[in-house]
């Protein structure tokens, strides 16, 4: 018995240095479905805003303003879903995603 549970301890101790280890450059976990591009975009920008020095909030509007720079387009979308949120919608419902679409192309 003391060896079986010697065994798991072992075992999740290898274990535990693989579950820590970062996710590399791109986008991380929970990053499902979604926007792709935007995604991309999003993350490149968020990685020039950490780079200047910006932390906290800072990074939120210096995101915002490079991605209206680079992609208004795409800042647009981003605009819009926080206007949505903000009126009280929930994400990943069908009215939300009808409320971002009208807020997006002005129906």
């Amino acid at each position: 018995m003391k060896r079986l549970a010697f065994g798991c301890m072992l075992a999740l101790l290898a274990a535990s240095p693989l579950a820590a280890q970062p996710y590399g450059d791109g986008p991380g976990p929970g990053m499902g479905p979604g926007n792709p591009e935007l995604r991309a975009e999003r993350f490149q920008c968020r990685q020039e805003a950490r780079a200047r020095g910006y932390r906290g909030p800072e990074v939120r509007g210096a995101v915002i303003a490079c991605l209206q720079a680079r992609r208004p387009d795409l800042a647009r979308i981003v605009q819009c879903r926080d206007a949505v949120r903000g009126r009280g919608y929930m994400p990943r419902t069908p009215e939300f995603r009808m409320a971002v679409r009208s807020c997006r192309f002005g129906a």
